[in-house]
């Protein structure tokens, strides 16, 4: 089993809520990757590989992913998607329209939950997302 957090940046540097949401991914078992999906996002990629617990990371570099669109982030999460058993994002706005609409839309069977994660030294507690593929 590995799971595949969808990190939230600003293409610079990763923001609080990934930290959260890779100790959830952890939570589910296995290997934890790490998607950073950006333009000019290598220092976002560097940082991600530095959170303990990530045993990858796929920088996808885009000048279309500049924005974080959720169509376009989308599309990429669904091109690697059979190779997880679980894909993990945060619940905030930028997670939820990410993926939560364009992931459960797209055909793919997959059973989503919410988890009340308190890991970070950021926030005590944080929501993230869970979907949990499915091969059949």
């Amino acid at each position: 089993m590995t799971s595949l957090v969808i990190a939230e940046h600003d293409n610079a540097s990763i923001k609080g809520a990934t930290l959260n949401t890779v100790t959830a991914a952890a939570a589910c078992g296995g290997d934890v990757h790490v998607l950073v999906a950006g333009h000019n996002a290598a220092a976002a990629a560097q940082a991600a590989a530095q959170i303990a617990g990530v045993s990858k990371v796929i920088h996808a570099d885009e000048a279309g992913l500049a924005h974080g669109l959720a169509e376009n982030v989308t599309a990429h999460v669904l091109s690697v998607a059979a190779n997880y058993s679980h894909i993990v994002f945060a619940a905030t706005p930028s997670g939820k329209n990410s993926q939560s609409k364009n992931f459960c839309s797209s055909g793919t069977r997959s059973a989503m939950k919410k988890m009340l994660v308190a890991a970070s030294t950021t926030s005590p507690q944080s929501s993230v997302f869970v979907l949990q593929l499915s091969n059949f």
